[in-house]
This record gives C-alpha cells, structure tokens and sequence, in this order.
C-alpha cells in the first residue's frame, strides 16, 4: 500500500514508521527534518516538509500522486513564535485532507487527541477538534484517532512526568485525583496499522487508551518507584495556584507547563478501552507491564535529574553574566578596574569604552541567556568570550591564578557549565 506519513521525524510519527515497514508497505515520510528518520529502506521516500507553511491543497496535490493513505501524526505539544497550535493542527491539515480527497486517496488516518471534543476548551484541544471536524465532513473514509498520554522512548510528556516524579515532595493539583488512562506507542501503532485493514471501510472516531485509569498521584509515586527512589511526600495544591505557577513554564525553558496544561489534567484524560480492544483483537498492554516491570535505566535517571536541572543552569549563568555587568559598573571602583586595564595594555580614553562596553556586553548576554535567543550558538559564543578573558588575564595577569579568591580558577567550573547546557539546548534543537 502507498502511504504518505506526516510527522515520521516525531515520537508517534517514527513509531508508526517503522511499524509500517515492517509490514512491506511504500511510505512517503514528510517531516521538517527528514535527516532523524532511522530505519530507512528503499520502501521509505524522505520527503522535508514545513507543516506551519502548508496552508493550502494545492501545495500538498504534487506530493499525493498514486497516494492510497494519508496518516497524519503531525502535532505540538506547545506553542512556539514559528509553530502556532492553529497553523500545524487545523490549517495545514484540513488542507492536506482536502488535497487527499481531490487526489481520490481511500482513506485518511488523523492522529488527534483524548479531549478533543465538544467539551474542549485548551487551544490545543480546540485545534485538534477543527481537523477532526473537517475529516468527517469530508466524501472520504476519515478515522479520527483519539490517543490519552502516549508514553514510550522519546516521548517528551513522559520525561517532564519524570522528572516531576523524581522531586522529593509531589505538588499535586487538587490532591492528584485526576484520572489518566495512559498507551503505550507500539500499541498507537499497531492500532494505526490495523486501519489500514480493507475492512475498517467506515468513518469513526476510535478512542486509543490504555487497559484501566491510573490517577495523577499513583502515576508520579510509581514512575518514581522505577527510578529506584523512595516514595515521596505529596502535597496537595489548590488548582488556581498551580496554575498560575505554571504559567511561568515557558520562562524556564518547559512549554509543556502551562495553565492549558494544568486544565487539560484537572478534565482528565480516560475513555472506554472497548474500541482498541476490538481494534488489536486484544487488551492493550497496561502501564505495569510496561513500565513497573522494568527498572529505569542509568541514561534514563541520568536524564531524569538533567531534566530540571537544565533550566536553573541558565538561570545560574544569566545571573553571573547580569551580575557582571552591574558589579563593573556601579559597585567595583572604576579606579581599580582602570588599573586591571592597564595592565592588559588598554590606557587613556579606550579604557572607559571598553569597560563600560564589557559591562553593557555582559548584561546583554545574560539578557539573552534568560530569553533563550539562539542558545546553542549564544553559548558557543560565551565560551569564547570566557577562554579568550581567561588567555589575556592570565598573560598579562598570571598572579591571579595564584590568588586566593581564584578569579581565573573559577572560570574553568564555568566553562564547562556553559558547555554542558549547550549539549543540552542541542539536544533539543
């Protein structure tokens, strides 16, 4: 069968791949960054597509020629200036669906959300719902596939989950009585692939959820339990107050804390398992099995305590630059830091433009460490400015690795503080 697969770079997308290889099919796999797709074959076409740019069908008809299926896995967890949750959930697919209709595709597959439906209220709940809509209005067989929290390898709301699981004491919105019913990927995949069955011949939307609710408190103390720590203490939040705390999610580099996000937990996330039941011909796989039966690997506590740590690192390094900056200019004695000058060679009048000049520098920088502008190229940046301080004072300067404060000493620490959180923000570039 000849598949065009949207989303094949992302956790569901790549998933359902490499399912799909596995069952012989031809995949066209459009992403934006075809480059990450493992597991190519000569059944698997890369093709680079930015879905925020694809607004209309005309775009998306030279793609689908000889096209049997549409799958769309396309989705954002949060918003970002270039990925807005209107352009990348309703717009480009509503267009790409309506392109598949005017190229006679059979069938259209829409990957959509638990949640999206009359009851909605998150902007990510109501983009959803707006493709949803549109497949079934259209004169195709349209399956709208509504999965709970999908959890697996590379799954992102499943690394915040645990991390928040590692912290010793659970902040629990209303006491963590929300019910979640979470799916494992290969089950969401082999679900999708059992769509592609000539027999599923007929619109509807299918609930895909795991076997039995679990509650938001009992999934943080046993993700928790897997990472080999001591169960926590929980204390329960009033929602309003979590809510407002998240908010501040996207300041600390984690978009997924929000007060949608806080929302959409306190509505829960749980269905009926009679529709994917019937769909694999068996119950899905629970949670336990899953998960409570395997301890979690030494990458995956490693990246647990990274996971947190990660944005106080930049805060930590905003801090030293910003505090620079106003430490040369309002409170070091400008006599002595005009003597430091000098004895690097910078005398007269270049002496007070470079010091003000570095000072302005250094709040900027940390100005931009705290927005996050461009951060992996920012710290590359800052790692040359810091060996560069460190190769001129200790020139002009070599006592000071000699002096009991340390001045150059500490800069090593900080260098590879800076390094460290630019493999991080890389990782998620």
């Amino acid at each position: 069968m000849k598949i065009f697969l949207t989303g094949a770079s992302g956790f569901i997308g790549h998933a359902l791949l490499l399912a799909l290889v596995r069952q012989g099919h031809e995949i066209t796999a459009g992403c934006r960054h075809p480059e990450r797709l493992l597991g190519l074959s000569a059944q698997v076409k890369p093709l680079s597509i930015d879905f925020a740019a694809m607004h209309s069908p005309e775009q998306w008809l030279a793609h689908l020629h000889g096209i049997e299926v549409i799958i769309n896995c396309v989705g954002i967890i949060a918003e970002s200036p270039s990925q807005r949750f209107a352009q990348v959930h309703s717009h480009a697919p509503i267009a790409l669906f309506t392109a598949g209709v005017q190229a006679g595709v059979a069938k259209i597959i829409q990957i959509s959300a638990l949640g999206a439906d009359g009851q909605a209220q998150s902007a990510y709940h109501l983009s959803k719902r707006a493709a949803d809509e549109a497949l079934r209005h259209l004169p195709v067989v349209g399956l709208v596939l509504q999965p709970s929290l999908v959890y697996g390898d590379r799954a992102q709301s499943m690394a915040l989950l645990q991390a928040l699981a590692a912290l010793p004491v659970h902040l629990l919105p209303d006491g963590g009585k929300q019910l979640l019913q979470p799916i494992h990927v290969d089950d969401v995949a082999a679900a999708v692939c059992q769509c592609l069955n000539p027999a599923v011949n007929a619109s509807a939307t299918l609930h895909l959820v795991g076997p039995t609710p679990i509650s938001y408190a009992v999934l943080l103390q046993g993700l928790r339990q897997r990472l080999g720590k001591p169960a926590a203490l929980a204390w329960a939040v009033p929602l309003r107050y979590l809510s407002t705390a998240a908010s501040l999610g996207k300041f600390f580099g984690e978009p997924i804390l929000s007060k949608d996000s806080i929302a959409m937990l306190s509505r829960g996330n749980r269905a009926d398992a009679t529709d994917i039941t019937a769909l694999l011909g068996r119950p899905p796989i629970g949670i336990a099995q899953q998960l409570w039966q395997k301890p979690a690997s030494q990458v995956e506590r490693w990246h647990t305590q990274l996971y947190l740590i990660k944005p106080l690192l930049r805060v930590v390094i905003a801090l030293v630059w910003l505090w620079s900056g106003i430490t040369s200019l309002w409170f070091y004695p400008h006599s002595l830091s005009y003597e430091l000058l000098a004895a690097t060679g910078v005398t007269g009048n270049a002496a007070p433009l470079l010091l003000y000049g570095l000072a302005f520098l250094d709040m900027v920088l940390g100005v931009a460490t705290l927005c996050r502008y461009r951060p992996v190229a920012l710290m590359t940046g800052q790692l040359m400015m810091v060996a560069f301080y460190t190769v001129v004072v200790s020139v002009a300067l070599p006592e000071f690795w000699f002096h009991p404060f340390g001045p150059l000493l500490k800069n090593l620490p900080f260098l590879m503080t800076l390094s460290i959180y630019q493999q991080l923000e890389g990782e998620g570039a």
